[in-house]
């Protein structure tokens, strides 16, 4: 029983919520990337969102080096051939895995995920790093200082629009790979939820889990709430030129 209760914490704190908090940044972020398109068309997306394009591939291919996977072929940022309806990439990483690897096959969860764990921790570093009088403000030390550059605040704004519309939109094909990690995933859990069990009881590792990732939920937290501002703003964007 203890050991049922270690696996369903480490798996409910460790990857259940941080994996919801995600999908929801995912969804408010695809739907700012449909809106980006909707005001400017197809280039909209690689205007307002190539930054945010780079940097989705990038994580995936930082993962994937990470997880010991041979890199085959990279686009950073590619221009679709418009000719070709079934050409819809705006970037790519291929690479390969031995299959007989625990640890690789489990890495193609994190590999196809690698923006939404990714993204959120380049906006808030990017944040504390060019505002952060705003930043701290924002973690309640009001004496912080007066104000930011403005010339700082509006590169961060162009940065973290770039980042909510082209960073996060997970594809198909980011979903297929992570998939095809997800039984040994489930195997490495099982594994260390055992060695976890040996350690500690199930009320201590509850406590200690939720004070170690607390750092993390609320990355996601704000990832979330820088896109739905730029969510709200491209919908009122969108009606002002109605």
């Amino acid at each position: 029983m203890t050991y049922l209760q270690t696996m369903a914490i480490f798996t409910g704190l460790a990857l259940g919520l941080p994996g919801l908090l995600g999908a929801l940044v995912v969804v408010i972020s695809h739907q700012n990337k449909l809106l980006s398109v909707q005001l400017g068309g197809f280039w909209a997306q690689i205007l307002g969102g190539g930054l945010g394009i780079i940097l989705h591939e990038l994580s995936h291919l930082l993962v994937a080096v990470l997880f010991g996977h041979r890199i085959t072929k990279v686009a950073l940022l590619r221009i679709p051939d418009r000719q070709d309806p079934t050409d819809q990439s705006l970037g790519y990483v291929n690479h390969a895995w031995n299959p007989h690897s625990l640890y690789q096959q489990a890495g193609n969860v994190f590999i196809g995920l690698a923006p939404v764990l990714i993204c959120p921790i380049v906006m808030l570093l990017t944040t504390k790093w060019l505002v952060p009088v705003s930043y701290a403000t924002l973690l309640g030390d009001l004496t912080s200082g007066t104000s930011d550059p403005l010339g700082r605040v509006v590169v961060w704004l162009l940065l973290m629009i770039n980042i909510a519309i082209g960073g996060f939109d997970v594809s198909p094909a980011d979903l297929t790979n992570a998939r095809t990690g997800l039984v040994a995933l489930a195997g490495c859990v099982v594994i260390f939820s055992g060695v976890l069990a040996l350690f500690s009881d199930p009320t201590t590792l509850a406590a200690q889990l939720w004070t170690l990732l607390q750092p993390w939920y609320r990355t996601f937290v704000f990832a979330g709430a820088v896109n739905l501002l730029v969510y709200f703003a491209l919908r009122c964007l969108r009606h002002a030129l109605r």
